[in-house]
């Protein structure tokens, strides 16, 4: 075999590729790209090489890019059935189910009992509203892998879905006995009793995984939802951070089926904004995978995204439209910019504030005299509530109008409007924000 030089001592093709793979399970993905690329130059039609790389990019926030990779991987080896699977994963992780469906019923017509597709086709059908025949799969699924938590836990949200609760509660309860560290089936059982009208199996799921896990910021912060003790003022970075990193790969297919309208209804805001932003430079706070970036971006001529979220950032730095993308929580990031923007907008962000003051005060510093502060919160309702914030179950915190006007005008803005809106559907049911505008004058 021909010899390659990825790395300082020489090595065979073979020995390449499997360093190259190492580091891509080792999370080093830079390097194992660098790698990758050197070895396709010399094997473009590798199916395995093909097949690898696309996961890459993918992982990497290039989902359309590492999905053509894997296309091509099936193009060069057509019964590959780990590369079937893994573009109905990619299919899944984009909201695209249907194609999802096929790719897991091809690989599952190349072998019935490959349970990963059967347990991957299972998520697809109910993601198309066909629950029978997810459960179906799944129980297949779960029939050639008992001893895999997670082929229960998924079974447990098609339960959900259908409303039957105990079923979706015994499901969980055995994931979580099989893999005590999983934090998505806490989550979950604790969903599924909130749902049940059981508050207090709620706060028990809570304390068993504090239990397991005593510095978990997610459990901390959800026992603090649902006990209302100990409420913190903010919620923790940690809790920031690994919920957003956890859900970005699914986070704009995630938002789509909940109707999200945040991230239009500021762009809207800023458009009625005069004069023209053509000069402008904005700083989208809380920028997440950059939904809102891409909206703004054709209004302004410098574009700055900052997030706490590092996974965020990688789906964010895809889309190509920031031209500056900082890792770093907004409050400190305000502070610490040597950059004074045109506006701020902060979309979705402030639910995981309950104190503004703080952020509020500190954009002060990061805006030019006249600049614009656009942002949303979710409605504290009732509009007569006698508290500024709350924070509720689902771990996001609901503001007061009054509050809002109080603690912009405390931190010397002048309020141009505050719009009553819808921010996107959960369980449903409407959540109502509000669309603030606000002037920091001369």
């Amino acid at each position: 075999m021909n010899n390659i030089q990825p790395v300082k001592q020489e090595m065979s093709l073979d020995e390449a590729f499997r360093f190259a793979v190492h580091l891509h399970q080792a999370n080093q993905l830079q390097s194992a790209e660098i790698i990758y690329r050197q070895l396709l130059d010399i094997l473009p039609n590798d199916a395995d090489l093909l097949h690898f790389f696309g996961m890459l990019r993918n992982q990497l926030g290039f989902a359309e890019e590492g999905a053509e990779w894997i296309r091509k991987a099936l193009q060069a080896a057509p019964d590959y059935i780990d590369a079937e699977n893994s573009l109905g994963n990619i299919y899944l992780q984009i909201g695209q189910p249907e194609q999802a469906e096929r790719c897991f019923r091809r690989t599952i017509e190349l072998n019935p009992r490959f349970a990963p597709a059967c347990a991957n086709l299972g998520i697809a059908l109910k993601e198309m509203g066909r629950a029978q025949e997810a459960e179906d799969f799944l129980l297949k699924a779960i029939g050639y892998e008992p001893d895999v938590a997670h082929h229960y836990q998924n079974l447990g949200n098609v339960y959900r879905n259908l409303s039957r609760y105990d079923e979706a509660v015994a499901m969980y309860e055995k994931a979580i006995r099989m893999h005590p560290a999983d934090a998505m089936a806490y989550q979950r059982l604790t969903r599924t009793f909130y749902l049940m009208g059981k508050l207090d199996c709620c706060v028990e799921v809570l304390k068993q995984w504090l239990d397991f896990d005593p510095d978990n910021p997610t459990a901390q912060h959800l026992l603090a939802a649902y006990t209302r003790n100990e409420m913190p003022v903010r919620a923790s970075d940690e809790y920031v951070r690994e919920t957003f990193d956890r859900f970005a790969a699914s986070f704009d297919n995630i938002l789509k089926t909940l109707d999200y309208q945040a991230p239009a209804l500021v762009h809207k805001a800023l458009q009625q904004i005069k004069p023209e932003q053509a000069s402008w430079a904005l700083l989208d706070a809380g920028c997440g995978t950059g939904l809102c970036g891409v909206l703004v971006r054709p209004l302004v001529k410098l574009l700055a995204g900052v997030d706490l979220s590092a996974k965020m950032l990688v789906k964010a730095q895809a889309r190509k439209v920031y031209d500056e993308l900082y890792e770093a929580e907004l409050t400190a990031h305000f502070l610490q910019t040597s950059m004074l923007f045109d506006a701020i907008t902060c979309v979705d962000t402030f639910c995981y504030f309950g104190d503004l003051a703080p952020a509020v005060i500190a954009s002060v510093s990061a805006l030019q005299p006249n600049g614009w502060f656009i942002f949303t919160v979710e409605k504290l309702e009732p509009a007569g509530a006698e508290t500024d914030f709350r924070l509720n179950v689902q771990g996001r915190y609901a503001h007061s109008e009054t509050y809002v006007r109080r603690t912009l005008q405390d931190a010397g803005y002048r309020i141009d409007r505050i719009d009553t809106a819808v921010l996107r559907n959960e369980f449903i049911e409407p959540v109502l924000g509000l669309v603030v505008t606000a002037q920091l004058p001369a």
